[in-house]
């Protein structure tokens, strides 16, 4: 989390400001879909890098409906233009391919000793409708960032507060994510969230952004914290 200046998370955290950045050679991203999901295209945003050469050439998409490590088959090979966004390529109705987890492979970039991209997406429609999240209630406690968190989840949504700047938020879960919208009232800023759930575990991770920001370094900030326990406190 305090490399987010080129982690793999920049690809799918929905800002094409934000990059990966790794030594030039092949590189592997394996994704885990929410959902088994029907494929109609797969994009790519190579805009906004330092060096236009670090982009990838080419690439690999494969799928799998077994399992992160095996099962995949390719489905998607091709090359990236250097600085363009919204590269995309489609699959034909009849060949669109059905997945639960893709791995994309980098070959090789444009030339530059380090590669990197900002955007990596998959547009379809879901086949199942079964991603949930565990009730969010309670206290979390981390060590750095947005300090103590306390969250109330009910059907009319989820509601809170966090100590850093006298915070408070509200949102919704959507599937497997938790999306805040976040007012700091000590200095009046807001900020856009997005939290997860590590899977078997109590503890909650988070991206933060400025509300509006379209800077590169675009986060205020990561949280990492444990649950605490299952009852929230007032703020």
């Amino acid at each position: 989390m305090p490399q987010m200046d080129s982690s793999p998370l920049n690809l799918i955290d929905g800002s094409a400001a934000t990059d990966w950045t790794g030594e030039v050679g092949e590189a592997v991203f394996v994704l885990e879909l929410a959902e088994r999901t029907e494929l109609s295209r797969i994009a790519f945003d190579t805009a906004g890098l330092n060096r236009n050469q670090k982009a990838p050439n080419q690439f690999v998409v494969e799928v799998s409906e077994s399992g992160p490590d095996s099962g995949y088959e390719q489905v998607l090979g091709g090359a990236l233009k250097m600085a363009q966004n919204g590269q995309s390529f489609a699959f034909k109705p009849e060949d669109r391919p059905t997945a639960r987890w893709v791995r994309l492979t980098i070959l090789n970039n444009h030339g530059d000793d380090y590669q990197g991209f900002t955007g990596f997406h998959g547009y379809g429609r879901q086949l199942s409708q079964g991603a949930t999240m565990p009730d969010l209630t309670g206290k979390y406690d981390g060590a750095s960032g947005l300090g103590r968190i306390n969250i109330t989840d009910s059907d009319a949504g989820v509601t809170g507060c966090y100590e850093w700047q006298q915070g408070e938020f509200k949102g919704v879960v959507d599937g497997r994510v938790l999306k805040l919208q976040m007012h700091q009232r000590e200095n009046g800023e807001r900020l856009n969230g997005v939290f997860q759930l590590v899977p078997g575990e109590q503890k909650l991770v988070g991206l933060v952004r400025t509300e509006g920001s379209a800077h590169r370094d675009a986060y205020a900030d990561y949280y990492s914290a444990e649950k605490q326990g299952n009852r929230a406190n007032t703020c």
